[in-house]
């Protein structure tokens, strides 16, 4: 293991590439060279630039083969590689071919993920949950505070709910939209800012009390993770994760969050860390991908209770806020990027 090369090969999409990139500072964190490639970088020239690979890939059949394709020719060209994925349902069975499951490693990033897998006859050889980088968290809070004050003055409000979400339909805008206008018909001093695509902007039109921005997948890491610290609660609308990484950075900048009770969220999560709102349905959705989303409904009504009882916590109450801010602080720090990703390197010991 002495003078390890791993490289950490991904695509540009920036959830992914915000995993990979936390693998390369943990690995050079324990003393390993690493890089990350944001390209699918051939066998031939990776043999120059390292010894083992972790491919990070979600586990869509339609989007990921050529990426599972790297992998393997990296395993058979003597670079041992492993696929880091995770997956926000069943992966469509008919699209599995066998090759995949005959010739690749995965690790899957929650128990949620690893289910899902063995639904489709793949078992994952380990387990390892994301981790939250401390040090970027760190260098967020700063600027956090600044924006924190900026966003309350532009609202008008006291308090400011925020979420970090694509437009896509299994992200639960819709239902994010309804409970904001519940939750607005009572409370005029609590604001929300959303940022999102314009099809996730085109769900909050109309919207009182609502500041939405279109810039998704535009920012650097530092300015979201800033903008996350810079609210008062963090929530996930979400109808299902193969994860949910924000929801766990927004714990480590000690912003408590509001999000459906279901897994994989309630892996790092719960009622008593943060504010859950109840499942009442859950129901495969062919939504046109290479996966059947495992979609969570909750009532938005309920949502809006959660978010009223959040802000009430944090006007009437505010020793009780600041505790729950350091509660889901040191709860996320159980989930240490370093401490996590450092399990990736007994997958090559012996």
């Amino acid at each position: 293991m002495e003078g390890l090369r791993i490289g950490i090969v991904t695509s540009p999409t920036p959830s992914l590439a915000v995993v990979a990139k936390d693998l390369v500072y943990t690995f050079r964190r324990l003393g390993k060279v690493s890089d990350f490639y944001d390209y699918r970088i051939p066998y031939y020239e990776a043999r120059d630039k390292f010894d083992r690979a972790i491919v990070v890939m979600t586990f869509d059949p339609l989007y990921a083969p050529t990426w599972f394709l790297l992998a393997r020719d990296y395993n058979v060209n003597k670079i041992p590689s492993v696929v880091y994925t995770t997956v926000e349902g069943e992966p469509k069975r008919w699209l599995v071919k066998y090759w995949i499951r005959r010739d690749l490693i995965f690790i899957a990033n929650s128990k949620f993920t690893e289910k899902m897998l063995n639904r489709v006859d793949i078992e994952p050889v380990g387990m390892i949950h994301h981790g939250v980088n401390f040090s970027e968290i760190e260098k967020a809070k700063t600027q956090a505070k600044k924006l924190k004050q900026k966003l309350k003055e532009e609202l008008g409000v006291k308090v400011v709910f925020g979420t970090v979400v694509s437009g896509h339909r299994r992200k639960g805008l819709e239902y994010f939209a309804q409970a904001v206008r519940t939750f607005r018909e009572k409370i005029k001093d609590a604001g929300f800012y959303v940022l999102t695509g314009r099809e996730g902007a085109n769900k909050l039109i109309g919207l009182d009390g609502v500041k939405v921005s279109t810039e998704f997948g535009k920012l650097m890491r530092d300015e979201i993770l800033a903008l996350i610290g810079s609210f008062d609660f963090y929530v996930q609308p979400s109808l299902c994760e193969g994860f949910g990484l924000p929801v766990l950075e927004a714990m480590g900048l000690g912003v408590p969050c509001i999000h459906p009770d279901y897994e994989p969220l309630t892996e790092f999560s719960s009622n008593s860390l943060n504010f859950t709102v109840k499942v009442v349905r859950e129901e495969y959705q062919d939504l046109g991908d290479g996966i059947l989303y495992l979609c969570h409904y909750y009532e938005p009504n309920e949502m809006a209770e959660k978010m009223e009882k959040a802000y009430e916590l944090y006007i009437c109450n505010r020793k009780a806020y600041l505790a729950k801010s350091s509660q889901v602080k040191r709860q996320a720090k159980k989930f240490d990027c370093v401490k996590k990703y450092e399990e990736f390197l007994k997958v090559w010991e012996g």
